[in-house]
């Protein structure tokens, strides 16, 4: 399927399990449908960092892509409980379905395991989604976007 959108919700929103809220924007961010985002000190929004956090939600309608959101300066933003067609992500990594993700920079990406024990234990990345399926991109027989399905909880 060629995905309309950067992120399609499956299943859970709008009528569903997901918890959504309209989230203030931070003052000079561009958020749009598809990216990753976590509060922000002052409890506005932005793009996730470069370390991966543990509390991150998935923008589903910001200023970047219509007028109204640009007005009231806040962006729809699901926190948990959807399942969604993804492109926005690394292509680096080898997804497998039930692959732990994380969210870095904005996109998803393989989140890293921990390793090592006692004094030599390195934590691993938070895990906030799950890969369900993989689809590669292809043009026969049908016409494919490359993606990720992934259930949040």
């Amino acid at each position: 399927m060629l995905m309309e959108y950067v992120a399609m919700i499956r299943q859970g929103w709008p009528n569903g399990s997901a918890l959504d809220r309209a989230e203030v924007i931070h003052a000079g961010s561009t958020l749009q449908n598809g990216d990753w985002v976590q509060k922000q000190s002052d409890g506005t929004v932005a793009l996730s960092g470069a370390t991966a956090a543990d509390a991150v939600g998935l923008v589903v309608s910001g200023n970047g892509d219509s007028a109204s959101a640009a007005n009231s300066g806040k962006a729809v933003v699901l926190w948990s409980g959807f399942i969604a067609d993804i492109s926005n992500y690394d292509p680096a990594p080898t997804y497998a379905p039930g692959s732990p993700l994380t969210a870095k920079n904005g996109i998803l990406t393989l989140a890293a395991v921990a390793t090592g024990t006692g004094s030599t234990y390195v934590p691993g990345d938070p895990v906030i989604a799950k890969v369900l399926n993989v689809t590669a991109a292809s043009t026969t027989p049908v016409a494919n976007t490359a993606h990720l399905t992934i259930v949040v909880k």
